[in-house]
């Protein structure tokens, strides 16, 4: 614990060593302990350590009320790497005077040091003790010039009240120092973890940004903090810039930028040109060829991202991160059976997955979704369990196995998991949205509008509670209702994509097409690039026998956006079917139905055109797909009377 000696006014000039003195020593006792204490700090300036402590201890004797003294061999101690000898000589100062600055001082600095792991703190004394007692006696003097001269020790404070969980109290003391040190990154940084602590982000924000501008090392702390936020357009930019700013970037922080702009709106392309490069040094790193494939697929080149995860499995057929990387491939692809094949085992054995837990519920969770599109509901449940084995805590996973109940239309088991689930934690929007909508399929609509107007009603700023009860009132048929909570949710949240798309549905249901109509061209008129749209409005057409082929042409347009949607061949298939063009309808419509075997508008559709076709055997079995399948938007009564005139 040495430190540095403060520089101390001597008052006595340079002249003999003690002994040798002039003059004598006064024979006043309060005098005479004066002039000991002075050539003690005579003594020590000329290196005579045990020296200057006799004639401080000769001084104490003399004086004993003197508070000084002890202080002053408090110090003395400190300097001499004895921290324990100090905090006894220190106390006994603040005995005689608790106000004295030297021994606050000396007690604050020894007990940070402890606090901050320099050195073993005595028996019976811990980290959080010696935290507090430093922050204690450096508090004492916070007001004082000893302090507003040292931005060091104001710093050490902040610092140590930022550990001990007070932020508030951390932030105006580090602000202070950031202006009276404006050249050093160092007071910035703690600034921006209190404020950060504090929940200030854009003042952490700040703070980061200008340490960064002072050092560029600080530009990949910068990219981190973005990241977190999910600002990867800025976290980009901060890592692009700590590449650049370095001699030798780490090799970390060259991963981190390529990750960074996988996230971003176009920055696949640069992300695998990254990682190629890195792939050089070390062809087989585990970390970089999952990134590569992400990046590989994010780019639209899904052959490419299928390449990389299979040399991926090939290196370590255990390999979570292989395993996902291909999963997302087929799952971007619409594949959901090659989705089903590949992860199954793992939905069999989830152990396989320890020690990478997250990558395997991620898997999981889109094999719990590839068999909700197959009609496994079975599967789909079993996946999403397995999914929870993995990550207990994660209220995402208990959110979909509620939704996979609903899909299955077991509706009491739903309702009953999402109360479960709710009472292990009440802050759950999306849960309380999703057991509404349990109560209301399993027929209990007053309960189900009554938990979701008085969530609403109780929390008006919150977009779950918000648009799930527009949701719960769609679903009534009540139109009004819903119009009238998605245009408050408008005016509250903004004009965004989900609320106008959910607006377009509910005029559909109500048979309100031109405005429909209205907001999905606009839509695409702002973003000619909106796949969903566009889809929408040709389904919204053929669905209705409107300018058959607009619709024709706006599902071959969203095809060309996302080729191989499922939903999107759908649309393109019915609208065929409805112009009459059956041989050509066929094939759009079996593939959508081959994919999304549990939707029972596609398997209705296909149905529809395969009895067209005189094919009644096969339209039988898709239409009794249709019935066994999730349910939504179909007329089950119709399809049963079809099923009968077929047969």
């Amino acid at each position: 614990m040495k430190v540095a000696r403060a520089a101390l006014v001597v008052l006595l000039s340079a002249g003999p060593a003690y002994g040798q003195a002039t003059a004598a020593a006064p024979q006043d006792p309060r005098a005479q302990a004066m002039w000991e204490f002075m050539m003690a700090r005579r003594l020590e300036s000329s290196g005579d350590g045990p020296g200057a402590l006799a004639a401080l201890e000769r001084a104490r004797a003399l004086d004993p009320q003197a508070a000084e003294i002890p202080a002053e061999i408090a110090g003395y101690y400190y300097r001499q790497n004895r921290p324990t000898a100090a905090v006894t000589a220190a106390n006994d100062a603040l005995e005689l005077d608790k106000e004295n600055l030297e021994a606050h001082h000396t007690l604050g600095n020894i007990y940070a040091a402890w606090a901050e792991g320099q050195g073993p703190p005595p028996a019976g004394e811990t980290t959080t003790t010696t935290r507090a007692k430093a922050i204690e006696h450096l508090s004492a003097i916070q007001s004082t010039p000893l302090m507003a001269t040292n931005p060091n020790l104001q710093m050490t404070l902040g610092r140590l009240q930022l550990r001990a969980g007070k932020a508030d109290a951390a932030i105006p003391i580090l602000e202070k120092v950031t202006q009276q040190a404006p050249w050093s990154p160092q007071p910035l940084l703690l600034l921006h973890e209190a404020q950060v602590s504090a929940g200030r982000f854009a003042d952490a924000e700040a703070s980061l940004v200008q340490a960064a501008e002072i050092d560029p090392r600080y530009s990949a702390s910068l990219g981190q903090f973005y990241e977190r936020q999910g600002k990867w357009d800025e976290a980009a930019a901060a890592y692009e810039a700590a590449v650049n700013g370095a001699k030798q970037p780490s090799r970390d922080v060259q991963i981190r930028y390529a990750a960074a702009l996988i996230n971003t709106e176009s920055g696949a392309g640069r992300a695998r040109t990254v990682l190629n490069e890195l792939l050089k040094g070390s062809p087989n790193d585990a970390r970089l060829l999952y990134l590569l494939s992400t990046a590989e697929r994010t780019a639209g080149d899904d052959q490419a991202a299928e390449a990389t995860a299979r040399k991926l499995m090939a290196l370590d057929p255990g390999s979570m991160g292989g395993l996902r990387a291909l999963a997302s491939v087929f799952y971007d692809r619409f594949d959901y059976r090659g989705l089903v094949d590949l992860v199954s085992p793992l939905a069999k054995d989830p152990t396989r997955a320890r020690g990478r837990e997250f990558e395997g519920a991620a898997a999981l969770v889109q094999l719990g979704i590839a068999e909700q599109q197959l009609a496994n509901w079975d599967g789909s449940i079993a996946a999403f369990a397995a999914a929870k084995s993995l990550t207990p805590r994660d209220p995402e996973i208990d959110a979909y196995l509620v939704q996979a109940n609903l899909t299955a239309r077991r509706f009491d088991r739903a309702e009953l998991l999402a109360r479960e689930a709710l009472a292990r934690d009440p802050n759950q929007p999306r849960m309380v949205r999703l057991r509404g909508q349990a109560l209301l399929k399993g027929g209990r609509t007053a309960e189900a509008n009554r938990l979701l107007e008085d969530s609403a009603a109780q929390n008006p700023r919150n977009r779950e509670f918000v648009v799930g009860l527009a949701d719960l009132y769609a679903e009534q048929k009540r139109t009004d209702d819903a119009l009238r909570v998605l245009e408050q949710a408008r005016a509250t949240f903004g004009d965004d994509l989900s609320i106008v798309m959910r607006m377009v549905s509910v005029y559909e249901e109500g048979g309100r097409l031109a405005e429909a109509e209205q907001q999905l061209r606009r839509l695409m008129a702002e973003d000619p690039l909106n796949a969903d749209a566009i889809n929408h409005l040709g389904y919204l057409l053929a669905d209705n026998n409107q300018r058959l082929p607009e619709a024709v042409e706006l599902a071959e347009r969203a095809l060309k956006i996302q080729p191989g949607n499922p939903s999107f061949l759908d649309t393109l298939g019915w609208a065929l079917f409805k112009q009459g063009r059956t041989q050509e309808a066929v094939t759009p419509l079996s593939k959508a139905a081959a994919m999304l075997a549990g939707n029972s508008v596609i398997q209705d559709h296909h149905g529809d055109v395969l009895a067209r076709m005189g094919r009644k055997a096969e339209a039988i079995a898709a239409w009794q797909r249709a019935l066994a399948g999730d349910g939504e938007h179909i007329d089950r009564a119709g399809i049963e009377k079809k099923i009968k005139a077929a047969r």
